[in-house]
């Protein structure tokens, strides 16, 4: 069985004031086509397809239209919702999704109650499926419990994910390819730069003990960072389908292929994504960039200029030469502390701008700067009595 496992889209996510959806539907036929041309049987994705409760139709139509594909290809799909999803409006979803061969579960539930599926693929062979969402701590974790020690109410979590995944790994068939996929954090796990622990700080972590020794592969959501979990089966964080934020410049984003039959060892493949922009982490001169510029179109930069003093031009700059720079920040030479002007009484206040900007720049004001401050001022209060 040919599977690939992908997770963590958060299409719709408007990043340094940007909408990245032409990388997205970039990224998304280049998955598309990877699950058409090597006829995958399955694909799990494991949470976070959007990034809100109530994403832009922008983002729907494009999820949606991935959705068609990969039905139309022959292949199976599963998803499960994740802590940035909507589980009510995933499992609403499913209602339609189930007619193109994709199937998502917005919250979690029992083995009995569909928490565990049966798939067959086009070639005959059976996938068992334990999908167990995004459960918050509130979900397993009382308000009585925290109220208690806190070191116990954490590990009341893990418990009760280990009792979730008992029951829903029970179905497993040793004639069948056995899977488990979820959405959490599981203890061990390296964050990404990009993860915002909001709902799943690291304390509330599920144990690897707790990942089941009967699955052919374990497929993992919620972590940006694409990482292997240590455990008795395979586990994997797909991780994200671009670089989050400048914290993960340079890091490769990927998909897991995994080819896998009952009772036999699972053989596991990254593929790099193609289509997202690179992120670029750049120090330069301006005199730097002004050579280099034609070498950094491609990617969005976060550009650090290195100065001997305040340029409050900087970011105009740095644009004219690469509009692609979400990000300018200016690196200024360390100085003392600046010196301690006391404020006298009975100062102008083109005299008390003066001492703010000794006290800011370290040097006094040119008589031409004064005078504009003089002009700004006289104008600003010209109409009073």
């Amino acid at each position: 069985m040919k599977i690939v496992h992908t997770s963590d889209w958060h299409i719709g996510r408007r990043w340094k004031g940007i909408q990245r959806f032409d990388e997205l539907e970039a990224v998304l036929d280049h998955l598309a086509a990877f699950i058409e041309e090597e006829s995958i049987d399955l694909v799990l994705h494991t949470g976070d397809v959007f990034e809100s409760r109530n994403p832009p139709a922008e983002a729907e139509q494009l999820v949606n239209r991935f959705l068609v594909r990969v039905g139309r290809s022959g292949a199976q799909m599963l998803v499960i919702a994740g802590n940035h999803d909507d589980p009510l409006r995933l499992d609403a979803r499913s209602l339609l999704t189930e007619f193109v061969n994709v199937q998502i579960l917005g919250r979690p539930r029992p083995a009995s109650q569909g928490g565990t599926r049966t798939l067959a693929t086009r070639r005959g062979e059976q996938a068992v499926v334990a999908a167990l969402p995004f459960a918050s701590p509130g979900a397993w974790v009382s308000a009585l419990d925290l109220a208690g020690e806190e070191a116990s109410a954490r590990s009341k979590y893990a418990r009760m994910f280990e009792r979730a995944v008992q029951n829903l790994c029970g179905p497993f068939r040793p004639d069948a390819v056995n899977l488990l996929m979820a959405h959490t954090h599981v203890e061990g796990a390296l964050f990404g730069e990009s993860e915002r622990r909001v709902h799943i700080a690291e304390d509330w972590a599920a144990s690897p003990k707790a990942l089941p020794s009967t699955a052919s592969y374990i497929a993992l959501g919620h972590l940006h960072k694409p990482q292997k979990i240590a455990g008795p089966a395979p586990a994997y964080y797909a991780g994200s389908l671009l670089q989050m934020d400048f914290g993960e410049a340079g890091e490769e984003k990927s998909f897991v292929a995994v080819t896998v039959s009952p009772a036999k060892p699972a053989t596991i493949e990254h593929v790099p994504y193609a289509g997202g922009r690179p992120l670029v982490d750049l120090r330069a001169s301006l005199a730097e960039l002004e050579q280099t510029a034609d070498r950094y179109r491609a990617g969005w930069l976060r550009v650090t200029v290195p100065l001997t003093e305040r340029d409050p031009d900087l970011n105009r700059k740095v644009r004219e030469l690469l509009p692609n720079a979400l990000v300018v920040r200016a690196e200024l030479p360390e100085v003392e502390e600046p010196p301690d002007v006391r404020q006298e009484t009975g100062l102008s206040p083109v005299e008390h701008y003066g001492a703010y900007h000794l006290r800011v720049h370290q040097r006094q004001a040119t008589p031409d700067v004064l005078e504009t401050f003089q002009n700004f001022y006289d104008q600003a209060f010209s109409g009073e009595d």
